[in-house]
Formats: structure tokens, sequence, C-alpha cells
């Protein structure tokens, strides 16, 4: 079967008509072979069968009168049939009562007749027939024959068949030698256009239809696929052009645009360096302002102290009020110019950290005494956990103290009777010990939308509560960029009308060795918290 589909189409089909023609000439020799081989076999029954009843007709006076020579010369006729080996007749009791053997043949008739009827064996064929008289079986006719002539007719039989096998092949063969190019010649030249299509990349190549059965439809569809393939190539080709020519514009466009955005990008980094060079100049000139005018307004204060003096020791109370008024304004302008001056200085990456241990307990004490007064002023109360008197933290004291005064201030100023607790908590995260500042207050509280402007430079919630309770806007600012210069920061949560609760956390110890600035540690300085605490 491999060597069959390794053939050529040609060879295929020769093959195929040829085993066609063998296979159907082989069946019908052997049918006929078959047919002559019952034939024989009939006929030869028919042949002894007739034998056997003139022997038996012939030997049935034998048998009555019990004349065995009578009975052998019956059995004698049998000469005359050559191919009859032996023949017998057989008594009563199947006794051997007469037998017949042609000479030289090494035949013997058996004891007993055997079975009734017909019997065929490799060699020989066997006839046993009853002798009847008066309707009663008297004995048995049994005749031999040979099959030699059977054989004899197969064998010729067999030759003439052979030889009509052999010349019907051979004319098969060379029939379908010259029938097949009625198939392959048409599917060896669509192959041929096939792999010439293939080899030259030409899709305009067309077969050649000489038929019109399903060879002559293939070729029609081929030539179809063909003409497809044609003009999808060409379709193709075409959209390949007008792709290029599209990238081709888009390119010299994206060239255009980078370009432009190149210029764009120039001219925002001119205008940003412009804008942080301008915010620097703002920054220097708010610090040096804020420094000038702290100068004379301190001189303002202090000479509206001693002026007050005088006015008390000459008794004029209305011009001592006058002048306490004065240093009332002159201490808030002042405040507001040291809250400009730090934030200046943060802005300008000029603010440091000095970082020293601090104790809690009169850092706390200090700040509750400064408090107090600004807390029983609006009627409230003000309640201090024990947790803030307890051990010590790495901070600049300056700004932790001015970072927790400036959250009990707000607490108190937006707070009206009701009552301000400071708590303090230390917790371990992230392999440091850090303190956690809450600052509650059950005042106004802060709504939502809010809440993202609290720690923005010169920003209040609402310009209502700015004209109620007043300020400034920078406290909360500076307080978290302080804290954020120590390593913490300050989150806020709150609920309007039910108070805030603001929360200050600041490491308990140093990470870094040397001072803080705005822009992180400062390597120049070696100072530690440990080496502050051993100078103080």
């Amino acid at each position: 079967m491999h060597r069959f589909h390794g053939l050529s189409i040609k060879g295929k089909l020769i093959a195929i008509i040829t085993a066609t023609s063998t296979v159907a000439l082989f069946l019908a020799c052997s049918g006929f072979v078959l047919h002559e081989l019952l034939s024989f076999r009939g006929s030869l029954t028919r042949e002894l069968t007739t034998l056997a009843e003139i022997v038996s007709q012939s030997s049935t006076a034998a048998l009555q009168f019990d004349d065995a020579r009578t009975a052998r010369e019956t059995l004698a006729v049998l000469r005359a049939q050559p191919h009859i080996r032996c023949g017998a007749i057989y008594g009563e009791r199947d006794a051997l009562f007469a037998k017949y053997v042609r000479a030289n043949d090494g035949d013997d008739v058996p004891a007993g007749p055997g079975a009734e009827g017909t019997h065929f064996t490799a060699r020989h064929f066997v006839l046993c027939r009853p002798i009847l008289i008066d309707g009663e079986r008297a004995g048995m006719v049994y005749l031999k024959s040979d099959l030699r002539e059977m054989y004899a007719r197969l064998v010729r039989y067999g030759w003439i068949a052979g030889a009509v096998l052999l010349a019907s092949c051979l004319v098969a063969f060379l029939v379908s030698f010259v029938v097949q190019t009625v198939i392959s010649k048409p599917i060896l030249h669509l192959a041929d256009t096939a792999g010439l299509v293939s080899s030259q990349q030409n899709y305009s190549i067309r077969a050649v239809q000489t038929t019109d059965d399903e060879l002559g439809v293939l070729v029609c569809r081929f030539n179809e696929m063909m003409e497809q393939i044609h003009a999808r190539d060409l379709a193709l080709e075409q959209a390949q052009e007008e792709l290029e020519d599209r990238v081709e514009r888009r390119t010299s466009e994206l060239q255009i645009e980078i370009r432009e955005r190149q210029r764009v990008e120039a001219s925002l980094l001119t205008a940003k360096q412009a804008a942080e060079e301008s915010n620097r100049a703002k920054s220097v000139f708010l610090a040096n302002m804020s420094h000038e005018l702290r100068t004379p307004l301190n001189a303002v204060i202090g000479y509206g102290e001693m002026l007050e003096e005088e006015a008390l020791d000459c008794g004029d109370a209305r011009t001592a009020a006058d002048l306490r008024r004065i240093q009332t304004a002159g201490r808030d302008l002042l405040a507001l110019l040291n809250g400009l001056l730090d934030l200046s200085k943060i802005e300008a990456g000029k603010m440091e950290a000095h970082m020293e241990q601090v104790p809690l307990g009169p850092a706390v004490t200090e700040l509750v005494t400064m408090i107090e007064a600004v807390a029983h002023k609006n009627g409230n109360r003000l309640v201090v956990g024990p947790g803030c008197m307890e051990g010590t933290m790495c901070v600049d004291a300056v700004k932790f103290r001015q970072s927790l005064l400036n959250l009990l201030s707000n607490a108190c100023k937006f707070t009206r009777n009701g009552t301000i607790t400071l708590d303090a908590l230390r917790e371990e995260r992230d392999g440091r010990e850090w303190i956690d500042w809450h600052v509650r207050d059950t005042g106004i509280g802060i709504a939502a939308e809010e809440m993202k402007k609290l720690f923005l430079p010169f920003s209040q919630v609402d310009s209502s509560a700015t004209r109620e309770y007043g300020g400034t806007g920078l406290g909360l600012a500076i307080s978290q960029r302080f804290c954020q210069l120590m390593g913490g920061g300050i989150t806020v949560t709150s609920e309007p009308g039910r108070g805030s609760t603001f929360s200050m956390r600041l490491p308990a110890g140093a990470a870094e060795r040397g001072s803080m600035n705005a822009d992180g540690p400062d390597d120049r300085n070696e100072a530690t918290c440990d080496a502050h605490s051993a100078q103080g």
C-alpha cells in the first residue's frame, strides 16, 4: 500500500484499471471452474446411479437363488467403465455376496457396504444403493469410482483460465495505459500550472479547461481561485501603497508635533525656572521684609508697654487701655510676621530642625500653662492624659512646642463651653517607636470636603469662620511642615457639629545622625539626640 501511495497519478490509474480487470477475470474463471467441477460431480453421480440401478435389477435373481457366479458375471459389465475401480453385491445381513475389482489396481471392496448414499473423498466417489425385491431390501450394491478424469479436466481448465487471465491482464494494462491520459493529463496540467504560479508568484496564470466533467469543473474553480487571489493581491498592493503614504504623512506630522512639543517643553521649562526663581525671590523678600518689620514692631510694642506703665502711674486708665490695644495688635502682627518668616524659610529650603532629646513632662506643663487662659476664655475645660507627661522624645523642641501649641490654640478657638483633650500614645511600627499626639475637641467640626484645604497656607475651611473666629490660615500649614521636617506628620478626623481630632505623629527616637532641614538630613552636623541630651 505504501508503494501504491508513492506512484504517480498515471501509475495509480494503470494499477487500478489493471487490478480491477484482473480481479474480475479471476472471479469469472473461478466461477467457470467451480461450475465445471459441480457439473462433473453431478454427471458422475447420475452415471453411477444408473449403473447401480442396472446391477441391482440384474442381480435380484442371483440373490433369490443364491447364485454367486451369476452375480459376478453381472458385475463384470463394469469393465466397460474404466473409472470404476471396484464393485460388490452384499446379501442378507450385509454379507459380501459377489465382487468386482479392476486388475492391478490395488483397490478392494470393504467387508460391509457402509451407509446408503453417495460419498466423495479426495480421490474417490462411492455409491451404496439397496437391492429391492418386492419392495423389501434384499441386499446392497457398492460401486467405487476414481476422480482422475475430474482432476484432469480441472487442470486443463486451469491452464485455459490462466492463459485467458494473463492475456486479459496484458490487454487491460495496454488499454489502461492509453485511457488513463483522459484523467491524468488534465490533472498533471493543473499541477504544472499550480507549480508555475508558486515558483513565479504570478497569479495571472490560468489553467486550460479541456473537458466539461468534474476535472473541467476543478480547473474552472482553480482559475476562479487564481482570479480572486490576483484581485486581492492587487488590492493589497494598492492598500500597502496607501498605507506607506499615510505613514509618511503621519511621520511628517509627528515630527512637526514633536518639534512643537519640544518647543512647548522648552517654554514650560523656562517658565518653570522663572516661576521657581520668582518663588525663591518671593520667599527671600518675605523673609527679609518679615525680619525688617519685626525690628520696628518690637520697638512699637516696647514703647507701648512703657507708655502704658506711665499712663497707669498717672492714673490715666483710658489711655492705658488704648495702649494695651496697641500692644495686642502689635503682638498679633508680630505673630503673623513670624509665621510668614517661618513659611518663607520652609519654602526656600532654609529651615532646619535641630533634633534633641526633650523631656515630655516639663514641655507639656509649659504648654498647658500657656493654653489654659485661652481655654478658660471660651469656657472650655482642658484635660491632659497621663501619657503626655512620661518619657522623652527626639524632636526640635521649639518646633514641637509651636506645632502642638497651634493645635491646642485652634481647638480652644473653635470650641465653646466644651472639652479639649490632649493625649499621647506610644507604639512600635516598622521597627521604630512613635508617639501619636491627639488633640480632641467638641467644637464645630469640619466638613469632609473642606479638609483638603486645612494645611494650605492662608486658607480657611470657611470664610464665615474666619470672620467669626479670626486667624490667618498659617498655623496648620506651618505645623504640618514642621512635623514633616522632624520625620512625622499631622492627620485629622472630624464630623461637623461633633468636634475634631488632630493627630500629630512624631518619632520617639532619632533615625539619622545630624540636624534636619527642609531638604532632608544635614550630614555636616554630627550631633545626635543623645549628644544634645548629654550636653543638657
